[in-house]
């Protein structure tokens, strides 16, 4: 799979890296008997179906069904290459890592995000250096002093300074002999005319990391009122905004104590609740905020807070964001602060209590979008009937009844409008958007194997006791069939296949995913039960080979084919035999 990492380092990562000690970085999980449960990140999931097996070191999900070992889910939550997640555990772990050769493909491909990361690290450590400059950085230091920033806070967000050159950083660089192609691929110059300029020039920069602290990109404020007021890293190899949030590697923990988080919009805005103490924020990366965003955050805080602008673009952005709730099976607090003000200059007004007494009023999504749509459309006749149409899908949503009555009876006491006119208009809604969905009939004898696959996968030492082959040809799924194939073809007559072993050896994900969800399995494993199970299906084989042959020896009677008929009728009679004696 990784092909350049010796195997047996690939199993020694693997082995003692602590599955549960890894995601519960991601997702926050709680013990049920022998497993971890929490919020499923690669779903809209509210009821915890995500299960994390300390013991088998490998994640399900029972609603989306992914899963697969501690590899897979740095893959897949943080967009890693595999070779890159053995190398983040190896890290973790302090396990050194000797490589084979690799393709040049590959070769390239790890290099290359290497090299951005490093080139990234420099970058914040030059813009840094340019902000603690005596000189270089002395009217940068005056404003973030005129903001009020702390020194810890600096501190902690390692902000910087872009000079007011259109080469400085592209010429520190240059010296050092890196390719200022790969700045370009960093994001941190600009080509044009056949000549590189930073992108960053006369700027507040505030480097963006990952949950561990790794350099992605970075945003940069302006001094004065030139535009834009900020300008942020594009989308590189490394750096993605739709999946990044600013500031929550150092909120990840204080999010999980408090069990909530605010979202904010603006740097200045996640710096200045941390200047009064509040560290349980995060802020949106000059883009809306996204699902990816919503489902990162569930791993850290069961109540979000979003804070908005009181001006009509915050609100807007409030609206924006709800249906991504929604979809997600979370319900948000949205807070408008007083007019003309942001959370920046809000709680550097009030103070950290009186934000916080503030936050006591923030709305939940049907009370807001209520009096955002009043407040828009105004109470005149033609006013009402846009309320109802721009409230009639969020109220169709509502999956508990009561709350859905409530919230109809509140709309209709304010709009003076009968109840029934309401509801009438949320069911018509909610019968167009009601998509029928067809789920297809599992298959006979289907669940008798995959319970067959998951004794095979969790009690390899009581294969030896049947023909395996026998049962795992007859199978009639088949991805379940090619998965009991891998299981003999990967079994020795020394060791059997495990579990783990087939997760590691398999690129597919629906295998991956399969293999996971039978090992979550919950299974009699003594030998009596097993033999059980067994005998169960091997019975089902003998009925359907007996079906089979009856249909044949119909056909033999209609074409009058007396030898093939006493073939059949021969066979038939033993399998017959064979059926009762499975059961004696």
């Amino acid at each position: 799979m990784a092909g350049f990492i010796p195997e047996d380092i690939i199993a020694h990562v693997r082995n003692t890296a602590d599955i549960v000690d890894v995601i519960s970085e991601y997702v926050a999980l709680r013990k049920t008997g022998k497993n971890f449960i929490g919020l499923c990140p690669f779903h809209a999931d509210k009821k915890p179906s995500f299960t994390v097996s300390e013991e088998k070191q490998i994640f399900h999900c029972f609603g989306c069904g992914q899963g697969g070992n501690v590899f897979s889910f740095l893959v897949q939550y943080n967009n890693l290459s595999f070779p890159e997640a053995v190398g983040f555990l190896a890290k973790k772990y302090g396990i050194e890592i000797p490589t084979r050769r690799m393709s040049p493909t590959k070769k390239k491909e790890l290099e290359e995000r290497e090299g951005l990361f490093k080139i990234n690290k420099e970058a914040a450590d030059y813009f840094n250096g340019i902000l603690s400059h005596p000189s270089s950085g002395k009217r940068a230091r005056e404003y973030l002093s005129k903001r009020q920033m702390t020194p810890e806070v600096k501190d902690r967000f390692m902000l910087g300074y872009a000079p007011k050159s259109w080469t400085g950083l592209t010429q520190y660089f240059s010296k050092k002999g890196v390719p200022l192609d790969d700045l370009q691929k960093a994001g941190l110059v600009v080509a044009k005319n056949g000549r590189y300029y930073d992108r960053f020039r006369d700027r507040i920069i505030f480097p963006i990391t990952d949950i561990q602290g790794t350099v992605l990109g970075f945003g940069g404020r302006c001094l004065d009122d030139s535009l834009p007021k900020y300008l942020n890293s594009p989308d590189t190899p490394v750096y993605h905004k739709s999946r990044t949030l600013y500031g929550l590697n150092v909120a990840k923990d204080a999010c999980r104590q408090s069990g909530s988080v605010f979202i904010v919009e603006g740097y200045f805005d996640l710096l200045a609740l941390h200047c009064h103490g509040i560290q349980s924020v995060v802020a949106t990366l000059g883009t809306a905020l996204t699902r990816q965003h919503v489902r990162i955050m569930k791993g850290y805080a069961r109540q979000m807070i979003l804070v908005f602008d009181s001006d009509e673009a915050g609100i807007k952005a409030a609206e924006r964001s709800l249906p991504l709730f929604l979809e997600e099976k979370v319900d948000p607090r949205i807070l408008i602060l007083p007019e003309g003000k942001d959370p920046d200059s809000y709680i550097f007004a009030v103070g950290v209590d009186g934000f916080l007494k503030e936050t006591e009023k923030a709305m939940s999504v049907m009370p807001f979008l209520i009096v955002s749509a009043i407040k828009k459309h105004g109470l005149s006749l033609e006013g009402k009937v846009r309320i109802i149409e721009t409230l009639k899908g969020p109220l169709g949503t509502l999956l508990d009844g009561v709350s859905r009555s409530v919230y109809i009876r509140d709309l209709a006491e304010r709009l003076d409008i009968d109840e029934s006119a309401i509801l009438e208009q949320v069911r018509i809604s909610a019968t167009k958007d009601k998509k029928a969905v067809s789920l297809p009939k599992p298959r006979q004898n289907s669940r008798l194997e995959e319970v067959l696959v998951a004794m095979m996968l969790q009690c390899p030492e009581m294969v030896p006791d049947f023909n395996p082959q026998e049962i795992i040809e007859g199978f009639e799924r088949v991805e379940l069939k090619a998965l009991g194939r891998m299981i003999l073809q990967g079994s020795t007559s020394n060791r059997p296949v495990t579990g783990a072993d087939l997760i590691a050896q398999t690129d597919d994900a629906r295998v991956r995913n399969l293999i996971s969800s039978l090992l979550m399995e919950e299974i009699q494993a003594d030998r009596e039960s097993c033999h059980k199970i067994v005998r169960q299906y091997q019975a089902h084989l003998r009925k359907r080979r007996i079906r089979l042959l009856s249909k044949k020896i119909k056909e033999a009677e209609r074409t009058n084919n007396q030898e093939l008929l006493n073939q059949l009728l021969a066979e038939k009679q033993k399998c017959a035999q064979q059926h009762v004696e499975t059961f004696l």
